[in-house]
This record gives structure tokens, C-alpha cells and sequence, in this order.
């Protein structure tokens, strides 16, 4: 594995805060952001991180849906989500997303995750509380990330509410750990913990979060031009509302099944229901 692949979440969170500001930027309602595992430079990998984008009215939600739901694939069968992208990328994920639950999603942005550490430690960190339970886990990812990047991490040294630095956030952010509370469902609300700490960071400094924003510009796949973008960005730290998060498939949509070939996944219970809820929690 290179070095550099195991850095493939780190810009994840904030990239969704400039996400915010092309989508108020285009006008659109739905913007689907797509993080890819690739553990190869220049080969697709699996979807990572699956989130519709909703901005309406000044108003912006964040909508993950679980990679693990189990769905029709064109052209390759019933299989986990997360694998349409890497089956046939951007095209194939948004067609099986809208064939499945009858959305309409349209636009879409794959994000590259190198230097996101970089920039929330030029934003100083960020704050969040650690339990005690994930301390050890998250220990583990510092220590993997420091091997693989062939230099010393700083590893947390107590749980509580702690400023982290953005190789921390990382591997909070990576924690997962089947078959305990820090599993799939756990993961993403850390995510989103993490995503509203650096909007939260960026709309009370305004001038440092203008200043350092323009590191993410080369790590986001978009014709969108960085002047209209600065323009929708100060706008947003003037006026926008911190996001409203949420997931798909809830709890009662679906069924845990563990699948031959494919592993244990999430199987919806019942299609036209769960359709009806991922377009009522996107619109």
C-alpha cells in the first residue's frame, strides 16, 4: 500500500464545507459527494463516503448513506453500494442510487483526501470529545498512519474533550470496529461530528477560514472557478446555517444479512418505503 492512500479521508470534512459553497454557487439542490477507498494510485476503488448534499433555501443537509446497503448493480448483480463506483465510478453509483430509490440525483463530486490534515492544522485543530471506549482504537490508526507515512504521530494521550490535530481527526474519523458501538453507523456520525467542529471553527474565523481555504481547491474534481467559489464561501460564513445531518437506511428499513460473496450487509426491507424516505430526507 503507498503511504499516500491511507491519507484517503482526511480531506473528507472539509471538502463537504466547500461542497456547500459550489452547490449555493450552481444553484442546485443535490450534489452527491463521493469518497473513494482506492488503496492504488489511478485505480478506483470502493465508495468510502456516500453524501447527498442538499442546500434549499439557505438551508443545508447532510445526508450519508450507508455503503453497505445491499442493492441492484446493472450489469453486475445484487451487491453492497459501495461497489458501484468502483465497478463503473461516478456514472454507475448515482445510476444504482437512482434505480434503487427512485431519486433523481444528477451532478456528483469525487474527492481526493491527501492534504486535508494540512489544512485543519492551519485552521488550529479542532475540537472534539473522546469516550474513553474509542481512546485505544484511535490510538491504533495514529500508529498505522505513522507507519505508513514513515514519520512520528502524536497519539492522544487521555480521552475527554480534546483539540486534535488533523492526523487525530483522521483516524477518529477511520475508526471502525465490527461487532462493537464503533461499528459502520458510528463511523459516519464521527464523520459528521468532525464536519460540523470545522464549519462550526470556520464561521466564528471567517478571515483564517478565507485564507486557508484555497488549499482545498486542487483536491476537488469541479469546473467551478475559485473566484465564484470565494464568493459563495463568504456568503455561506456570513449567512449559512450550520448543516442538519442524517442517515439512510434507518434502523427499521433494513435487515442485517450476511450474504455468500459478499459479506454482511444491510438488505431493505422494503423498497418503495425506503425510496419514499431517502427523497422526503434529501428534497
Amino acid at each position: 500500500m503507498l503511504p499516500t492512500t491511507i491519507m484517503k479521508i482526511k480531506n473528507r470534512f472539509l471538502m463537504i464545507l466547500l461542497l456547500m459553497m459550489v452547490a449555493n454557487t450552481l444553484y442546485a439542490q443535490q450534489i452527491l459527494l463521493i469518497g473513494s477507498d482506492s488503496r492504488e494510485e489511478n485505480q478506483r476503488g470502493n465508495a468510502d463516503l456516500i453524501m447527498v448534499i442538499t442546500v434549499k433555501n439557505k438551508e443545508v443537509k447532510l445526508t450519508s448513506i450507508l455503503r453497505d446497503t445491499y442493492v441492484y448493480i446493472k450489469g453486475y448483480g445484487n451487491q453492497k453500494l459501495n461497489a458501484a463506483y468502483r465497478l463503473g465510478g461516478r456514472k454507475l453509483l448515482i445510476s444504482t442510487i437512482n434505480a434503487n430509490f427512485k431519486t433523481k440525483l444528477v451532478s456528483s463530486i469525487v474527492t481526493d483526501f491527501n492534504n486535508t490534515a494540512r489544512v485543519i492544522d492551519a485552521f488550529g485543530g479542532i475540537t472534539i470529545n473522546i469516550d474513553k471506549g474509542i481512546h485505544q482504537y484511535v490510538n491504533r490508526y495514529i500508529a498505522e498512519q505513522s507507519y505508513l507515512k514513515g514519520v512520528p504521530l502524536l497519539p492522544l494521550t487521555r480521552s475527554g474533550i480534546l483539540k486534535l490535530t488533523g492526523n487525530q481527526a483522521l483516524a477518529y474519523a477511520r475508526v471502525r470496529v465490527a461487532g462493537t458501538c464503533y461499528g459502520d453507523h458510528a463511523r459516519v456520525e464521527r464523520q459528521k461530528n468532525i464536519t460540523k467542529a470545522v464549519i462550526s471553527y470556520a464561521v466564528k474565523n471567517k478571515s483564517l477560514a478565507l485564507k486557508n481555504i484555497s488549499d482545498l481547491w486542487p483536491m476537488i474534481d469541479t469546473d467551478i472557478n475559485l473566484k465564484d467559489y470565494f464568493k459563495a464561501f463568504s456568503t455561506f460564513l456570513n449567512k449559512q446555517r450550520l448543516p442538519r445531518s442524517q442517515v439512510f437506511p434507518s434502523g427499521n428499513l433494513y435487515a442485517n444479512k450476511r450474504i455468500n460473496g459478499v459479506g454482511l450487509v444491510l438488505k431493505i426491507k422494503d423498497f418503495k418505503k425506503a425510496s419514499f424516505c431517502l427523497n422526503d430526507m434529501i428534497k
